[in-house]
């Protein structure tokens, strides 16, 4: 209908089309988290990640050393990989925690270094294929394999905090074992290697839900209205009884 038209009506008109009018539904969020359970998680992912990511460290020399007497380059080519991936992780970190310029944003510094998570996660899955290849002794890939595995839950449970940080390595994980159970043409070893995947992957799902729904206990979300008395409306207020302070809702 033209605004033209509009003008034309009579206030009841008008309100007769605003009655018979779509209402656009109302979107719920009561079951997002609140900015305040937000910055919550993310000082915990950012505290918390510090392990994950000394763990990765210490599990990827050792593969790289086992690894590197009968194969060399391809050690040397995983360890160079997964060595760049980890600093810049390290350093995103970091710079967020000694409160660098980046941490007025912390929600665009979780995404920045999940993104970063994403790579390092998918280097350290692929040790088992990058390390051995397909000709490779079956104990050594077996043993390449539980730890990546190992590595890779270790990591996604430290950082599961933010779910789609702790799929960063639970995902890859879980795909490359499958993978690499699949390449050695071993049923026992691919089934093995599918239900270590599920496993891993659940419970991640499952502690990251369970923290998630902690920290809506503790910042829950509020519509409550707070007047945010500043020096100023104090002292506007001390002058002038009727002035009244600012309101900031929540």
């Amino acid at each position: 209908m033209s605004s033209l038209s509009l003008h034309k009506k009579n206030v009841r008109e008008l309100q007769e089309l605003a009655r018979e009018a779509p209402v656009a539904p109302n979107r719920d969020r009561r079951k997002a988290l609140s900015r305040a359970a937000g910055l919550h998680l993310i000082d915990m992912l950012s505290r918390q990640s510090a392990t994950g990511l000394a763990l990765i460290a210490g599990v990827s020399i050792y593969l790289a050393i086992t690894a590197g007497r009968q194969y060399p380059a391809r050690a040397a080519a995983w360890a160079a990989m997964i060595l760049c991936a980890l600093w810049v992780c390290r350093r995103l970190r970091s710079q967020f925690r000694s409160g660098n310029a980046i941490t007025s944003r912390p929600f665009r510094w979780r995404a920045s270094y999940t993104s970063c998570l994403s790579v390092l996660g998918v280097i350290l899955a692929s040790g088992p294929i990058l390390l051995a290849p397909a000709g490779a002794p079956q104990p050594m890939i077996l043993q390449i394999a539980v730890l990546t595995l190992l590595a890779a839950s270790g990591a996604a449970m430290l950082h599961t905090a933010h779910f789609t940080s702790a799929a960063a390595f639970a995902a890859p994980g879980a795909i490359f074992a499958i993978l690499t159970g699949l390449r050695s043409g071993d049923a026992g070893l691919s089934a093995a290697g599918l239900a270590a995947a599920l496993i891993c992957v659940t419970g991640v799902y499952a502690v990251s839900r369970v923290i998630q729904a902690k920290a809506a206990r503790q910042h829950p979300r509020t519509t409550f209205v707070r007047r945010d008395i500043t020096g100023r409306d104090t002292k506007n207020y001390a002058g002038n009884p009727h002035a009244t302070s600012s309101k900031t809702a929540l």
